[in-house]
């Protein structure tokens, strides 16, 4: 049994995780914290979570957590890390929900434009998308065994969408790099977080859409940054956790970029959660329908939580809601060489709480989906 507190429980991600953790069977949730509701119980701020424990909110400085085997940090980017280093030097794992430990340190302070006050756990840190970074995770396991630091910075919702919806095929050679990543993105309210804003109250965006963060949103750093993970590489090429033999892998010429350029458009449905993502293609000359299906199929045989649609067959966000699944549908064969990939997640699950704890698993050695199965599913 593994003891946890959570920095930031007030939040939405951070209500997840309580949920989540109070069901699990090798965590013991000792410490949630919110400094703006220091003292309240738990049930006053969510009254679903009645009877858990711990039962009342204490400071983000509360001593208690320096106690525990793992923190998951569930506060606003730029504030993570500011928690990070006394954890960390404390001997405890940090799992980061936040975009603090994902990026480069040039690219984190330019998307963030903040500068990062621990560039040197950034430079010690793991980037948790499971399903695209294992290698790094199991690392992250075994310094933990041997008593070094560890520090995971989890994938955001919106990228961790548009990698399961497009990693296999690049994986595969199969799209052709020429051209971007198209990736139009619908996500619920509470992707915005619990403090409310002029655009995400309730009289302003109940029966209302509408795309923000153009022309360059900050996650497209991120994105372009894990769909790289998925390129095969060069000798030489000291990418994490990318796969061997770049040169060798068809449709890759040696003028394609190394990192996939992606055109990302976010928009806010009036939903509270739950994310879409259309991810467009643009196909090699060799790709063909059936060997985009089988990429896919072949990427995620093994994954607890990533399912391959039927042909013909398109996502639904109420199918994933209250759990970390992500569901793919496949539409190979559009228009002038273009194919279509659809992602369905939680945004509070598979995009932030439920992935957290799914990468927490593999760095204290359970089973990935300890937790993680029989969740509540909408019909």
């Amino acid at each position: 049994m593994a003891t946890a507190a959570i920095i930031g429980g007030a939040g939405y991600a951070g209500a997840e995780l309580i949920r989540l953790l109070d069901r699990h069977p090798s965590f013991d949730l000792r410490v949630v914290t919110s400094d703006a509701d220091a003292g309240m119980p738990v049930a006053d701020v969510y009254p679903a979570l009645e009877g858990i424990v711990p039962d009342t909110f204490s400071p983000h400085d509360d001593p208690a957590a320096l106690e525990c085997d793992a923190a998951f940090l569930a506060v606003p980017h730029t504030a993570g890390m500011k928690h990070a280093r006394r954890l960390v030097e404390a001997g405890v794992a940090v799992i980061d929900l936040s975009a603090d430990f994902r990026l480069p340190l040039e690219t984190y302070e330019a998307a963030y434009r903040t500068a990062h006050a621990c560039p040197d756990l950034l430079a010690q840190a793991a980037f948790g998308q499971p399903e695209l970074n294992r290698d790094a995770l199991d690392e992250m396991h075994d310094r933990r065994i041997a008593g070094f630091p560890v520090i995971v910075g989890c994938a955001g919702c919106f990228p961790t969408a548009v990698a399961l919806a497009a990693a296999p095929a690049l994986r595969a050679g199969l799209i052709d790099l020429a051209f971007p990543v198209i990736a139009d993105c619908l996500s619920g309210v509470s992707g915005a977080g619990r403090k409310p804003t002029a655009r995400t109250s309730f009289c302003t965006a109940n029966e209302s859409m509408e795309a923000y963060g153009l022309p360059r949103h900050r996650h497209e750093p991120e994105m372009e940054m894990e769909l790289s993970l998925a390129l095969p590489r060069d000798p030489g090429d000291d990418r994490p956790g990318c796969p061997p033999s770049r040169v060798d892998a068809p449709g890759l010429s040696a003028s394609a970029p190394k990192t996939p350029q992606v055109m990302f458009t976010p928009h806010l449905v009036p939903v509270s959660r739950g994310m879409i993502a259309t991810v467009h293609l643009r196909l090699g000359s060799h790709a063909d329908p059936a060997r985009f299906r089988r990429a896919y199929e072949d990427a995620y045989a093994s994954s607890p939580f990533v399912r391959v649609l039927k042909e013909g067959a398109s996502p639904r966000s109420s199918s994933v809601m209250g759990t970390n699944d992500a569901r793919i549908g496949l539409f190979p064969d559009r228009k002038d060489g273009w194919a279509t990939a659809v992602c369905a997640i939680d945004n509070l699950g598979k995009g932030a709480a439920g992935q957290a704890v799914q990468v927490a698993n593999i760095v204290f050695g359970f089973d990935e989906s300890e937790g993680l199965l029989g969740l509540a599913r909408a019909l």
